[in-house]
């Protein structure tokens, strides 16, 4: 079963960010606190850990897009899995 990864709360001002680039890539295996994206605040350019552990299936935001706390932006799965 996919697992939802959503933009963490990165501060009590970062209510919007936008995503600077992918440092994993679709197929690439993720471990638990590793980096997948830099996203920028108000402030400063954040990476964002994952909070799960498996195979990168589906990145749903892309460079460039200004999200908020707690939208999706990418699918973690099994390999194989798809979305």
């Amino acid at each position: 079963m996919a697992i939802e990864i959503r933009l963490p709360a990165l501060g009590q001002t970062a209510d919007e960010m936008e995503i600077l680039s992918w440092i994993k890539q679709i197929g690439d295996r993720v471990s638990v606190a590793e980096a997948l994206l830099v996203v920028e605040t108000d402030k400063a350019q954040v990476e964002v850990e994952s909070p799960d552990e498996g195979i990168l299936i589906k990145i749903v935001a892309q460079p460039g897009q200004v999200l908020k706390t707690g939208d999706l932006v990418a699918y973690l799965g099994v390999e194989g899995e798809t979305i």
